[in-house]
């Protein structure tokens, strides 16, 4: 998927489009997710954003459909490794990892990217639990890309997920930090 969709999805266009359904925007939000590229079918917050657009505008069937595979999308994800430094979960997208710790109701405080060969995420929850992500695919094909995460949309994806979750969260730019590779 990465091959036919080379770029992720930018945490920022995804936070536009929450923004734009919170106006009221649901018609346009559907407009934009169609144009978005074809990795958007990987991206759980894609299909939760489908979800609640098409119910803004009546189609429930469409609705259900999308909300069926923002959890397929998820469940996915949780296949694909359990999170940590031997098996980090594969992502396509920057906006999967806090959309899988909210799955997994945990809370980022800290972000670190590892270099030992491949490129992960290591996000530390405030209990204490590093999740890794594997990030390699998405962030080498062009280059070792800085991303940005957009904390007003994990805000809104953590009130549609979790009425529960409160609190703000630290969302500093990931720091670097190489491992030899006889450390894994």
């Amino acid at each position: 998927m990465l091959a036919a969709s080379p770029l992720p999805l930018a945490a920022t266009d995804l936070a536009e489009l929450e923004r734009m359904l919170g106006a009221g925007e649901a018609r346009q939000v559907l407009d934009r997710l169609e144009a978005l590229p074809p990795s958007k079918v990987l991206s759980p917050r894609v299909h939760l954003l489908a979800a609640e657009a098409a119910e803004a505008v009546g189609d429930v069937a469409g609705g259900e459909v999308e909300r069926f595979l923002f959890v397929l999308c998820l469940q996915g994800l949780l296949a694909t490794g359990d999170g940590s430094a031997a098996e980090p979960y594969l992502v396509c997208h920057p906006t999967d990892e806090y959309d899988l710790l909210e799955a997994l109701e945990l809370e980022p405080a800290g972000q670190l990217l590892v270099d030992d060969g491949r490129l992960c995420d290591v996000l530390t929850c405030s209990n204490g639990r590093e999740v890794w992500f594997d990030v390699t695919a998405v962030m080498r094909p062009a280059g070792t890309r800085r991303r940005r995460k957009s904390a007003t949309g994990r805000r809104a994806l953590t009130r549609r997920i979790s009425s529960s979750k409160k609190g703000r969260r630290n969302h500093a730019r990931p720091a670097v930090r190489k491992r030899s590779t006889a450390s894994r």
